[in-house]
């Protein structure tokens, strides 16, 4: 139905997009780091929500591709870090350090001919 053609576009859509958000990141994006400027004001807010939202979506798409065929903790990962809540970049980093997923974040950026991410330090 209708609904299962959104859902099969969203995910191919979704699968196409990881490997660009993941190679517009900054080599520095898993180090510790100070807190930066938020948008402020009702576009802040909007961008909050939307952002939220759009990132619990690929939270739940990545823990269905963990138990299917998939990259569901790389899926896992981008919805993360879209997301904003207390503990996230430690979240962050304690999958991304997972050797075969940290692997599979730097063949991303290489193929888009970014360099790889610096290791974080996992003394948190």
């Amino acid at each position: 139905s209708i609904i299962a053609g959104v859902s099969i576009l969203l995910l191919i859509a979704t699968l196409a997009a990881t490997p660009w958000f993941i190679a517009s990141l900054p080599t520095d994006y898993l180090l510790p780091k100070a807190l930066d400027s938020r948008h402020t004001g009702v576009l802040g807010v909007i961008i909050l929500v939307f952002r939220n939202i759009l990132g619990l979506a690929l939270v739940i798409l990545g823990l269905i591709l963990m138990i299917t065929p998939g990259p569901g903790l790389v899926v896992l990962l981008v919805g993360i870090s879209l997301s904003e809540f207390p503990g996230k970049h430690r979240l962050l980093i304690s999958i991304a350090i997972h050797p075969n997923v940290f692997k599979s974040l730097n063949w991303m950026r290489t193929r888009y001919g970014k360099p790889a991410f610096e290791y974080p330090d996992t003394n948190l």
